[in-house]
Parts: structure tokens; sequence; C-alpha cells
């Protein structure tokens, strides 16, 4: 029986959504955030590739300085459509210039993408995280910590908009669309069970086959450890993304390059 991902997709949107209602009758703090981030892709053969990316984050209008990350990985394609990985991510957590808080994180992934033959489809991803935070004093990671882990469901889109080029196929304008649900477990885990909800339009300038670059809104209302209280972010988010071919293919025999509307983001964790 063929499988149904976008009544899946739809599905676990609708179970997992916030109920909002509830949320508006709480403490709801509202804030703007500027994001830059790097993305790395490397193609090291036709199933394998390598990933990273690194990050900065800053609040209200760049004043200050909460987050840097980096982040490395490896997928296994196994056809055109279906991709496993698995990655491990260190995040600083930043307060007055200083890091109070890192994060140790590695995680598996299940991608579903759309069919690359195709101008339009939808693609799933379901990520699996296990999150050690250990605080940071007077500069030292200190050995004590706090686990728990995190259950990520994204459902997306890439809709191709104009070509910007006759002699360049490839550079194109698209649009990506995406909602993504977040959910946490553990002992520690206690008012924040649902974690956030993430609503991202992506435009996307992909001037050829290996570079593109991306200026997001991103739209997302999450929990936080203590009772009653929410926070609902907009923020701006540049993304540059680059790929490498080192394979023994020829550029030209390489199939459909994935562009993820959803953009590689391995930290997402509030004060």
């Amino acid at each position: 029986m063929k499988i149904k991902w976008p009544i899946i997709g739809l599905l676990l949107l609708t179970l997992l959504w916030p109920n909002q209602d509830n949320a508006q009758e709480k403490e709801i703090i509202h804030r703007g955030e500027q994001w830059l981030q790097y993305n790395l892709n490397i193609i090291t053969s036709e199933k394998w590739n390598l990933f990273g990316n690194t990050g900065t984050r800053w609040r209200d209008s760049f004043e200050k300085y909460t987050l840097f990350f980096g982040r490395i990985g490896a997928g296994y394609n196994l056809n055109s459509t279906i991709r496993l990985s698995s990655g491990f991510t260190y995040a600083e957590l930043k307060r007055e210039g200083a890091t109070y808080l890192a994060e140790f994180r590695p995680y598996e992934e299940l991608l579903v993408r759309a069919n690359p033959a195709k101008k339009f489809g939808v693609s799933h991803r379901f990520r699996f995280e296990q999150r050690f935070h250990n605080p940071v004093i007077d500069g030292e990671i200190q050995s004590e910590n706090t686990f728990a882990v995190r259950f990520r469901y994204a459902l997306s889109t890439r809709i191709p908009i104009t070509a910007l080029s006759k002699e360049n196929p490839d550079f194109k304008l698209s649009l990506g669309i995406s909602d993504e649900i977040m959910i946490n477990a553990g002992k520690e885990i206690v008012y924040n069970v649902f974690d956030k909800n993430r609503f991202v339009v992506s435009p996307t300038v992909q001037f050829n086959k290996w570079m593109s670059v991306a200026l997001a809104w991103n739209n997302q209302f999450f929990n936080t450890s203590t009772a009653g209280q929410y926070i609902h972010t907009n923020a701006f988010w540049l993304q540059l993304t680059h790929t490498l071919n080192v394979s023994h293919k020829k550029d030209e025999d390489l199939g459909p390059i994935y562009q993820n509307p959803v953009i590689p983001n391995p930290k997402d964790a509030a004060e």
C-alpha cells in the first residue's frame, strides 16, 4: 500500500498544534530576533553526503548577542526521496555577552522529500534529538548536566517563482514554506512538553547548482520552563547555502540537488 505522506503530515500537525486559545490567556512575551547562518553540503558519492552549518543570533536589532552554534553530520540516500542522517550540534546560550549554558546534542533524522522530478511537492522531516545542557561558570563548562529528548516534525514545500536568467537555468527564485512542531520529553520536563511551533517563509535566490541565499521570516511560538509563560518571536533569518561535489561523478551527471525549505537549524533553545 502506498503511504500517503501529505495526509500523514497534516494529521500530525493537527494533533500536535498547540492550543492557542489557552495560550492567549497566559503570559506571552513578544520579541524580535536576527539570525545569520552558513550551511555547507558536501556530496561525497551518489548515496552519501556530509553537511554542517554554523550561525549566530541576536535580539532587539542586534543589541543582544544570544546564541552561537555549530553542527556536523552525515546523510545516506536510500533512494531519490528518502534520506537517513545523523549529526551532532554544539551550542552556546549567551546572556549579556557571556556564555551561561552549553548544549551537546546528537540527533537522528528521517527525511521524506518531494519527488525531484516534479516542480511542486511536499517534504516531511522527522527528527529525534538527545539534549545535554551543561551550565557554564566563569567560562568553564561544568560536568553536571540536565538531559531531555525532543521530537520534531516538519512539513515543508518549495514553490518555484521565476527563472532569473535565460542563459543559466539554475539561476532562479523560489519560495520555501514550512511548519514545524517540537515536543519535549524527560524527567526535567514539567511545563514545557510542547516546546514550540515554527512557521517559516523563505524567499530564496539560487545562483547556480551550488550556491543560494535566503532571507526568511520565522514566526515561532514556544513554551518556557516557567508555568504559563510563552514567547512569541518574529525573526529575520539570513542564510547562505554552499554545496560542494567531491564525488567521482561529474556535476552534469548529478541529479537535482535537494533544496530543503526547512533550513538546517540545530539550535532552537530559548532562555
